[in-house]
C-alpha cells in the first residue's frame, strides 16, 4: 500500500453483527480509524472493545450527517491529507481502499467515490432506481456527470472541510453526502468514480436509507440550490447534454437541438411540464381497463433488454399475457419486436419466441422483427410490416411503459389498443421512478415532434412518425 497520511471514518448505528469485523479489516489498511457510534441501542460499542481506534459516542441518535461531521473534525486534528469514509454494515470492503487511493493519483485534491451502479444485477431494484434519480438531480446542481452520488465509500481531501458550511441536522442524514458534492463543486473540487462491487447480502440488516423520504429530501435540497442559481442551466448542459454529445457517436445535430429544447422547457416551467406528463403516465399505468380480449387479430409485444440472453421479469410478464390470449384465441397471431441489445448474443424477439414456444404457443402463430433496438424503432419497423387487413391490434407492454408506447404507435398511425402485461399497477418506489423516467422520454418525444412540424424537418419526422416533411 502507498504510504499516505489519512484516516478512515466509519459511522455506525446498530451494527453489532458486522462492526468488529469491518473495523479490524479497516485497521489493516490504515492505523488511524475513527468510529462514530450514533447512539446505538444494541451491542455495537461492546463489539469495539480492545480495538486500537478513536471512538466517538453519541448518547442519542443524531443522524448520519452529524456522525460524519464529528468524525471529520477529529480527523482534521491529525492533519491528514485525506479522509476515507465507509459504512459499518459490510456493504463496503475495507480492502478496496487501495482502489480509491490509486485513483487519487489522477485527481489530487478531489473526491473519489466507490461507484456501485455498474454492478446493476447485484443491487436491489428499489435502491438502483432511487440512486439513478438522485444522480440526475445532484449532477445537474454540481454541473458534471456523477456515477453514484449515494455511495458512502469515499475519499475526501481534508482541505474540503476546513471552511465548509453545511447542514448537519438529523433530517440531513443522506442529504449531507449529496450536498457535500454540490458545495465542493462550487469551490472547484469535483468527484471522480472508481468501480467497486455492489454488496447486498440477504441477511443484512434493513438499510437506514428510506427511498421515498430520502430522495424527496435530496430533491428538495437540490431544488433549493438550483432555484437560488436561476435553475443553473449550464449545470444541466454540462451534466446531461454535453456528455451525450461526447459519448454517443450517433448523436446528431437534430437530437442535440431537441434534447436542449426539451430540457429548457422543463427548466422554464420549473418542472411543472414534467410533472404534468408524470400524472399522465401514472393515470394510464393504473387504468383498470384490460383490453386483453379474444377479438384481436394480432398481438404486438414490445421486446426488452435481456438478462443473460433470457427475458427478465418485466419481459416475461409481457410474454405471459400474450400466451394467455393466444391460447384462448386461435385466430390471433403475435409479432414480437426487438433486435440484439446490451450484451446479449441473441435478439430480444428470439428470446421471446423461445419463451412462448415453451409455454405451448404454436410457432406458426409467432412472427419476429429482429432489427429494432428501442421502442421507437420497434414501432417504426412494425409499421413497415403492417398488413392493412388486420382489424384489431393489441399492444402488449408493461403498465409504466404503456403511455409512451401508445403515443408512439399513434405517431406511426398504428391503430392499436392497450393491453397491459400486469393485472394491476403496483405502487412501488421502483415503478414510480420508472414513471418519472417515462415522463422525461415523452417530453423529449413531444418536443421533437412539434419542433419537426414547426421547422418542417423531414429527417426528424421520418424518424419518429410516418408524416413526411
Amino acid at each position: 500500500m502507498i504510504k499516505e497520511n489519512f484516516t478512515i471514518v466509519i459511522p455506525a448505528y446498530n451494527e453489532e453483527a458486522t462492526i468488529r469485523d469491518i473495523v479490524k479489516r479497516a485497521l489493516k489498511q490504515c492505523k488511524s480509524v475513527i468510529v462514530v457510534d450514533d447512539g446505538s441501542t444494541d451491542n455495537t460499542v461492546k463489539e469495539l472493545n480492545n480495538l486500537p481506534i478513536h471512538l466517538i459516542k453519541h448518547t442519542t441518535n443524531k443522524g448520519k450527517a452529524i456522525s460524519l461531521w464529528d468524525g471529520f473534525q477529529l480527523a482534521l486534528k491529525n492533519k491528514n491529507d485525506f479522509i476515507i469514509t465507509l459504512d459499518g454494515d459490510d456493504q463496503h470492503a475495507p480492502e478496496d481502499v487501495d482502489l480509491l487511493i490509486n485513483k487519487r493519483k489522477e485527481h489530487k485534491k478531489h473526491i473519489i467515490i466507490g461507484a456501485r451502479l455498474a454492478d446493476k444485477d447485484s443491487i436491489p431494484a428499489k435502491r438502483y432506481y432511487a440512486n439513478k434519480i438522485a444522480n440526475f438531480w445532484i449532477a445537474w446542481a454540481a454541473g458534471y456527470p456523477i456515477s453514484d452520488s449515494q455511495s458512502g465509500f469515499r475519499l475526501y481531501p481534508s482541505i474540503l472541510f476546513k471552511n465548509l458550511k453545511i447542514s448537519t441536522s438529523k433530517n440531513s442524514g443522506f442529504v449531507f453526502e449529496s450536498e457535500v458534492i454540490i458545495k465542493a463543486a462550487q469551490v472547484g473540487i469535483y468527484s471522480h468514480s472508481v468501480p467497486i462491487p455492489a454488496v447486498y447480502k440477504e441477511d443484512a440488516r434493513p438499510s437506514h436509507f428510506q427511498g421515498v423520504r430520502d430522495i424527496t429530501l435530496i430533491t428538495l435540497m437540490v431544488g433549493k440550490s438550483l432555484i437560488s442559481r436561476g435553475m443553473y442551466p449550464q449545470g444541466l448542459y454540462r451534466s446531461v447534454i454535453k456528455p451525450m454529445i461526447l459519448n454517443d457517436m450517433k448523436f446528431d445535430y437534430d437530437r442535440y437541438i431537441v434534447l436542449s429544447l426539451s430540457i429548457i422547457i422543463i427548466v422554464l416551467t420549473l418542472g411543472i411540464s414534467l410533472m404534468g406528463l408524470f400524472v399522465y403516465v401514472f393515470i394510464i399505468a393504473k387504468d383498470k381497463k384490460n383490453l386483453a380480449n379474444n377479438q384481436a387479430n394480432l398481438l404486438l409485444v414490445l421486446g426488452k433488454k435481456l438478462e443473460n440472453n433470457s427475458p427478465d421479469g418485466e419481459y416475461i410478464s409481457r410474454l405471459n399475457r400474450a400466451a394467455l390470449i393466444l391460447n384462448k384465441n386461435l385466430n390471433c397471431n403475435v409479432y414480437i419486436l426487438g433486435g440484439i441489445t446490451g450484451n446479449a448474443s441473441i435478439a430480444e424477439s428470439d428470446a421471446g419466441n423461445f419463451f412462448l414456444i415453451d409455454l405451448g404457443v404454436d410457432s406458426n402463430k409467432i412472427f419476429l422483427e429482429k432489427e429494432s433496438v428501442h421502442t421507437l424503432e420497434n414501432l417504426k419497423n412494425f409499421y413497415h410490416l403492417l398488413d392493412n387487413k388486420i382489424q384489431k391490434i393489441l399492444l402488449v407492454t408493461n403498465r409504466y411503459h404503456m403511455a409512451r408506447s401508445m403515443m408512439m404507435a399513434k405517431g406511426f398511425k398504428i391503430n392499436a389498443l392497450s393491453c397491459p402485461a400486469e393485472d394491476s399497477f403496483k405502487y412501488t418506489f421502483t415503478n414510480i421512478g420508472k414513471i418519472i423516467i417515462e415522463a422525461f422520454y415523452i417530453n423529449f418525444y413531444l418536443v421533437g415532434r412539434y419542433w419537426a412540424i414547426l421547422t418542417n424537418n423531414s429527417k426528424i419526422l421520418k424518424r419518429i412518425s410516418n408524416i413526411s416533411g
